[in-house]
């Protein structure tokens, strides 16, 4: 008879706590999935313009020499090496994501 109208009268502060501890927790952890998506279309944003400037170097380097000397281009290699940074940040972002989505993993 622990669990009666008396008990949860007397204990009613740390039922309250305890539900919104959890609720808490529940937002905490949509309102990370949604940056964690939110963070990957900006970057797959990024990469599209970056590949965008990498064609527009990549015709102007063209240009200015017979041979193609674009792995020389210091403005290229800095583009190539901010699109490979946005590209591992965006796979650590799909990884997480999935994390959240599945706890347990994929043991299906």
């Amino acid at each position: 008879m622990g669990e009666g109208f008396r008990y949860k009268m007397q204990h009613l502060g740390d039922i309250f706590a305890d539900k919104l501890e959890g609720a808490y927790e529940s937002i905490k952890s949509s309102t990370r999935g949604i940056v964690l998506t939110y963070d990957m279309h900006d970057l797959q944003n990024k990469n599209r313009k970056i590949v965008k400037k990498i064609g527009k170097r990549l015709t102007e380097v063209k240009k200015k020499s017979s041979e193609l000397d674009v792995f020389k281009d210091e403005k290229m290699m800095e583009l190539f090496s901010k699109l490979e940074s946005h590209e591992k940040r965006i796979e650590a972002c799909k990884k997480e994501r999935e994390e959240r989505l599945n706890p347990a993993g994929s043991a299906v």
